[in-house]
């Protein structure tokens, strides 16, 4: 759920709603990012995609150019997924789309998926964060409720470090540049609001034998085993699902987009 900040060029809107980005043309691709993070870790992902699709790079709610969450106290996913459909609608109508989603923007991206299935022509995720769908009371789940609170906290830059470090390694936040850093503080109070609505999710793993669409499952050697072993629950309850392990941690796609996101353009593209 963490980030890798990458320099990249600021990307036009084209969109008339805030942190849309739309380019190419032809068969929609949506993408959706992880926590602490914006649509332009996506960024090489689309230039491999926009000549032969119709891109919707996404940024979540407060993050990036996107507009703040209004209501915090009653911040849930359908807050997220209401705003993604209105922004789908507003450039492909009625159109079946491919979904891609890191991390918490797997997560939704899953969520998304199982109230339209019909809708998905494929699904590409890597490690997606779906803490809901862990046992209650199991090690793992108690573990991401605990991980929750810890960066729940007043000291911002306290909650980002722990935060990032935990997704990537110890020191790495404080290697960061100091312009890096206050942006992740200052995007913390988000951070626990994506918390709160991973854990308040509903649905349940044999919900996803709903997802009949191809899925491409990706995980990281280097990555936490709470997420590792996640992502493999729910491959295991997916019917149609092709898994990928590769050489990076948890945020492979933003510190190793040379390695992931082609293999994401292929999955689509077959």
């Amino acid at each position: 759920m963490g980030l890798y900040h990458q320099q990249i060029a600021v990307m036009t809107i084209h969109n008339p709603l805030k942190g849309a980005y739309i380019s190419g043309q032809g068969t929609p691709i949506v993408l959706l990012h992880s926590s602490l993070s914006s649509a332009r870790q996506w960024q090489p992902l689309v230039k491999l995609l926009e000549p032969h699709y119709l891109v919707i790079n996404i940024d979540m709610l407060s993050y990036g150019n996107a507009e703040k969450v209004a209501d915090e106290l009653h911040y849930n996913f359908d807050v997220e997924i209401n705003r993604i459909k209105k922004i789908i609608n507003s450039v492909a109508q009625h159109q079946s789309f491919h979904l891609v989603g890191h991390s918490c923007g797997g997560a939704i991206a899953l969520k998304l998926a199982i109230e339209d299935p019909e809708k998905i022509l494929s699904l590409s995720l890597y490690e997606p964060v779906a803490f809901h769908l862990l046992e209650q009371n199991s090690g793992a789940r108690v573990l991401a409720e605990n991980f929750a609170n810890q960066v729940n906290i007043d000291d911002r830059y306290k909650g980002a470090e722990i935060f990032t470090d935990f997704w990537n390694q110890a020191g790495f936040f404080a290697a960061l540049p100091q312009k890096i850093q206050d942006i992740m503080a200052r995007d913390m109070p988000k951070v626990s609001l994506d918390f709160k609505g991973l854990i308040s999710e509903k649905y349940t793993l044999s919900d996803l034998s709903r997802l009949t669409c191809k899925v491409l499952m990706m995980t990281g050697e280097q990555s936490p085993e709470l997420s590792r072993s996640l992502a493999n629950q729910i491959k295991a309850s997916l019917p149609n699902v092709e898994h990928q392990h590769f050489p990076t941690g948890h945020m492979g796609p933003v510190t190793h987009s040379g390695l992931i996101h082609p293999a994401i353009a292929r999955f689509i593209a077959h």
